[in-house]
């Protein structure tokens, strides 16, 4: 299947016609000669091939052409013609941030990325900006000083720019119509999906333009997340909870925060994803569409393990419901080989909401370790409606009640590693709030 799209390059109008699912990556260096932007893992984890889409830093080896209809992307080659780029790439040299030059044109789009919306950016800053971004030979020290220079004495240059507004947004009601072809995968930020080995061979629902799906809003209940919502909008928006803000903070690193999506997260069936711990810890609810209706579906019942969920071939997942109450106390962990770009090992969300002396809620979740993300809220009644006095008599009885529950499955990661460890978070939530 050819399809026409139509979309900002480097400040010019392009016009793409070919495969949607073709990756930008290799649409820039194969079609366009556009090869400053280079091609490194095509997984998402070195950022040499970053570039910025509507504002924000990206992957380009994650996108299909498809999702970029209306949008404005600037590569490395329409970077270097700016003011700003003079200004790095001086800093640059001026501390000989530079040396073979492959994860060169990358580490500039993410420190122009991140100039942009902090142009005086702390020393931890600059290294959060860049943690998506991998350099071998370079070292990181050099190019956070000149990061640091740039910011410093770019007298100016960097003030915070709104990211651009796509200028073809769709509607739900037309993706619903076209869900109903099964071949359609949906796809917001493909994080996921760009990965495979034969992305360019599917075909994709592209939903990152429906507005009903961007939006965070809140209701008596509820605050409900747009399923396109990106981790990045997720984190900024002030009407998301510390606990989810926090677990998206330590998903992979900005350039897959500022396109990956929280329905994604959900959708893929991961024992391992962030956003869906908290979401099942705080015990939230799918809001599920279909061209013949709706439903509201509680995460629980979401998944039915093996990477399979509940969601049926015509459906999207259209927003997430999380209570509003009784979730400010909680104890996220998530347990990884470093600190960026990070897939957990094992994860832990937990909640205890004391009122009035007693116990009003205890909730807890863990993740990587078996195929679904745990919830045993069954054990967890055993401390709710007790003081936390009460709680104290009955925490090794609550404790081996999870050691007996959790059987974690074969994996890279030993079996009796990953019990050592729910069983040493478990008990470090407890005495945390004193119990």
């Amino acid at each position: 299947m050819s399809v026409e799209v139509i979309f900002t390059l480097n400040d010019s109008s392009t016009t793409y016609s070919g495969n949607p699912s073709a990756r930008l990556l290799d649409v820039l260096r194969g079609e366009l000669g556009l090869t400053g932007t280079k091609c490194g893992c095509k997984e998402g984890e070195c950022g040499a091939c970053a570039v910025i889409v509507n504002g924000r830093l990206i992957n380009s080896c994650l996108v299909a052409m498809g999702s970029l209809e209306g949008a404005n992307v600037t590569t490395i080659e329409g970077y270097s013609k700016t003011k700003r780029f003079a200004a790095l790439d001086k800093a640059y040299s001026e501390v000989s941030a530079v040396q073979c030059g492959f994860c060169i044109p990358g580490m500039m789009m993410a420190s122009e990325s991140l100039l942009s919306a902090n142009p005086h950016p702390t020393d931890e800053e600059i290294r959060t900006g860049i943690s998506g971004n991998l350099c071998r030979c370079t070292g990181y020290n050099a190019i956070v000083k000149a990061i640091d220079i740039a910011a410093k004495e770019g007298n100016g240059l960097w003030k915070h720019v709104d990211e651009s507004k796509v200028s073809s947004p769709k509607t739900l009601k037309d993706a619903l119509i076209l869900r109903k072809d099964p071949e359609l995968i949906p796809y917001v930020g493909g994080t996921d999906l760009m990965v495979s080995g034969n992305c360019e061979k599917l075909k994709y629902l592209f939903l990152n333009n429906v507005s009903e799906m961007r939006q965070i809003t809140e209701d008596e209940k509820y605050i409900r997340f747009g399923a396109a919502c990106t981790f990045t909008e997720t984190i900024e928006h002030s009407l998301t909870p510390a606990l989810l803000r926090e677990a998206c903070l330590q998903i992979a690193a900005p350039a897959i925060r500022n396109a990956g999506s929280l329905g994604g997260n959900v959708a893929n069936g991961s024992p391992k994803a962030d956003s869906a711990l908290v979401f099942m810890v705080t015990d939230s609810k799918l809001r599920l569409a279909s061209a013949d209706g709706e439903r509201i579906l509680p995460i629980k019942d979401f998944y039915i393990g093996g990477g399979n969920t509940a969601l049926a071939p015509d459906e999207i997942i259209v927003e997430v419901l999380m209570p509003k109450q009784g979730i400010d106390n909680f104890y996220h962990k998530k347990v990884g080989a470093r600190n960026a770009l990070s897939i957990a090992r094992t994860s832990f969300a937990g909640i205890l909401d004391v009122q009035d002396g007693v116990i009003a809620n205890c909730a807890i979740a863990f993740g990587a370790v078996i195929d679904v993300i745990i919830r045993f809220d069954d054990i967890d009644k055993m401390l709710i409606g007790k003081t936390i006095e009460e709680a104290k008599g009955l925490k090794d009885a609550y404790i081996s009640a999870y050691d007996e529950a959790i059987i974690p499955r074969r994996g890279r990661v030993g079996v009796e590693y990953r019990k050592d460890v729910c069983m040493n978070l478990l008990r470090d939530f407890l005495e945390s709030n004193g119990i």
